[in-house]
């Protein structure tokens, strides 16, 4: 039976080009690698800096040909490659040949929370494993069956939770709204566009827990 694992997981990938814009919000949204070409990471960002962050990323020693591949409302979608250097580090392969899913990670302090599917506990075991003997800092937070019926907020990652009650408490959601994504924003300590993109990531990941993706909606028909 599959779980999904909530985990904080410190790696040196991006943390130089992370260390120069520290107020910037990260989200992967993919991860990809093949035999024949290096890793490739697509990650949403967000913050006041962007000349810096790009400049950092220029300079970490783990990354390489960035490309920003699109612009909305004051993100930018990135593309990198990893570097031999970044490639040593980077847990992509393990958990992929492990037979686990990608679903989520988001810029966390020095880390990242990420959300992974596997296939069972051993096969997640086995990445704690691999993580904690390459000296990676990786603290699990949370593990639940992902067959079973569960508490909807089991699909968000601590974040996307706090910033969801948080617009909760704040009135954001009440008709008329009493506060706004920059009252939010001033409130978490965050930039408006980290708050947007929570909850944006938020909302698609209790749709998807409580109703379900288009395609099985399709496949019903």
């Amino acid at each position: 039976m599959s779980v999904i694992a909530t985990f904080y997981l410190e790696t040196p990938v991006l943390q130089r080009a992370l260390n120069e814009v520290p107020e910037m919000s990260v989200s992967v949204e993919q991860q990809t690698a093949t035999d024949s070409s290096p890793t490739t990471m697509i990650f949403w960002a967000g913050g006041d800096d962007f000349s810096a962050f790009e400049a950092g990323i220029e300079d970490d020693p783990t990354v390489t040909d960035p490309v920003v591949l699109s612009e909305v409302d004051g993100t930018r979608l990135y593309k990198i490659h990893l570097t031999d250097e970044g490639e040593e580090v980077i847990t992509y392969q393990s958990w992929a040949e492990l037979g686990a899913v990608f679903l989520s990670a988001e810029r966390s302090g020095d880390g990242w929370t990420v959300q992974l599917r596997f296939p069972d506990r051993e096969s997640l075991q086995q990445y704690v494993d691999f993580c904690r003997e390459r000296g990676l800092t990786l603290d699990l937070r949370e593990i639940h069956t992902a067959d079973a019926k569960t508490d909807d907020s089991r699909a968000l990652t601590d974040v996307q939770r706090e910033t969801l009650l948080a617009a909760v408490e704040a009135g954001y959601f009440t008709v008329p709204r009493e506060a706004s994504a920059e009252d939010l924003a001033e409130d978490l300590g965050v930039s408006h566009q980290a708050v947007s993109e929570r909850l944006r990531r938020a909302t698609e990941s209790l749709v998807r827990e409580t109703i379900g993706s288009p395609k099985d909606d399709r496949s019903d028909e």
